[in-house]
């Protein structure tokens, strides 16, 4: 009998099914996309170079503490709630014992960034408040912005991407008018806390869907349990190095490069590394959202998997090219627009950089398919050796190259980072 009209078949269901729902998430991300840029454009117009650069380092910072319950106990919870075989005793184990993991990762960060090393970490950020003063706002924000993630985890598992939507149109609302409040009125230690204190506001909008329906999703406090943490310790694992060669490793380049180059010139090359944050988060927030569960839920039948895989990468290939080119084409412009009069400087920088992108794209579902597989060792060594290519060019190139080392440096990066991932997958990719 002749399968390939059922392939077909399946293949257009498929493509439709996700079509429908990136439309969702493609209008949640293109609100939160716009509401970044608009972040961005307050502090270039207010604060300049040196704005940009602090804003970028301080959201570095804030991904430090939400990096590892994203990637790790947000991740478990989207695999193990889509999970058909997973019944709803389970998933509120899961639930509940994640609570506890996000609460313990957020107390033991805190201690390590702020009362082991605050000068590297934090003395940056502080000028008109006190510590204390500035602890008492940071703390139940970045609390909140953990809190938030953990219930959008729940609603994501749960494949209610149009519900995903509209809080994140909402929130991100919220989160603009927070940050032009503080850009406008405050000093720059209020305008970088305004930012923590508008993404935690999504907590408030996410908890009240919840409980608007409470009676089909039940959820809980409770004692954590060992079987439990066992499922979402593997995920924790895997964004420990995420973060320590991810995020831990980005703060410290800019670090280095704010030592030596200086806030201002600095800023311009963070005006183009946010650029590619941003254009990162559009595919992330519309096909991740996606994506992640439902290849989740194939993942013990391999031939489907397979297939929803290399037809999610094709398409995103294709439709990356196609804006990285525009963006290539018009940098001058866009540079202007998104950011201010005299950051278009900083195009000579975008040539390595878009390149690096579009690996980093491609390599960004690989690396969701190894978490979805649970392979552990793999996705460490992944991201291990994408670091050590990383840091390899960068001191070799920067004294030579000058600010363009770094976004040379950054495109071997994820073209590393892009070989290694299809040799890991290799045996799904091409049997």
């Amino acid at each position: 009998m002749d399968e390939s009209p059922i392939l077909v078949s399946n293949l257009l269901r498929l493509k439709s099914e996700f079509f429908k729902n990136s439309s969702w998430s493609f209008t949640a991300v293109v609100f939160r996309t716009l509401g970044g840029l608009t972040i961005n454009k307050l502090f270039a117009i207010t604060l300049g170079t040196p704005g940009i650069t602090l804003l970028s380092h301080f959201q570095n910072l804030t991904s430090l503490f939400t990096q590892l319950p994203n990637e790790g106990v947000h991740r478990s919870v989207m695999k193990y709630w889509s999970d058909p075989e997973e019944n709803e005793q389970n998933r509120l184990r899961l639930f509940k014992t994640g609570f506890w993991v996000t609460s313990m990762i957020f107390i033991v960060t805190l201690g390590v960034l702020y009362f082991w090393h605050h000068q590297y970490f934090f003395d940056r950020f502080i000028d008109q408040y006190t510590p204390r003063q500035f602890l008492l706002i940071f703390i139940p924000a970045i609390f909140l912005m953990l809190m938030s993630g953990y219930l959008n985890a729940v609603v994501l598992a749960l494949r209610e991407v149009k519900a995903y939507a509209i809080i994140n149109v909402s929130t991100s609302i919220i989160l603009v008018s927070t940050v032009y409040l503080g850009v406008t009125f405050g000093t720059m230690d209020q305008a970088l806390l305004s930012f923590a204190i508008g993404y935690g506001a999504m907590f408030f909008c996410v908890l009240g869907y919840l409980i608007y329906r409470r009676r089909e999703v039940k959820l809980g406090m409770g004692k954590p349990d060992l079987e439990s943490f066992k499922k979402i310790w593997k995920f924790v694992a895997m964004a420990v190095s995420a973060i320590v060669f991810g995020k831990l490793l980005d703060f410290g380049v800019r670090d280095y490069a704010i030592d030596l180059y200086g806030l201002d010139k600095t800023g311009l090359w963070q005006s183009v590394a946010k650029m590619s944050s941003s254009y990162l988060l559009v595919f992330a927030g519309t096909v991740g959202v996606v994506y992640y569960p439902k290849m989740a839920s194939l993942i013990y039948d391999h031939q489907k998997l397979r297939n929803y895989v290399l037809k999610v990468m094709g398409f995103a290939a294709f439709v990356t090219l196609i804006c990285l080119g525009i963006y290539y084409l018009n940098k001058e412009f866009f540079l202007r627009v998104f950011f201010a009069e005299g950051f278009e400087k900083a195009a000579y920088l975008v040539r390595f950089q878009i390149v690096g992108d579009f690996f980093a794209i491609i390599s960004y579902l690989l690396a969701y398919l190894l978490s979805a597989r649970v392979e552990t060792m793999k996705y460490i060594s992944a991201q291990f050796f994408s670091a050590v290519i990383y840091l390899s060019f960068i001191s070799v190139l920067m004294n030579r190259y000058d600010l363009e080392g770094l976004t040379i440096a950054y495109m071997w990066r994820h073209i590393g980072f892009f070989l290694i991932l299809v040799i890991f997958n290799r045996k799904l990719l091409f049997r």
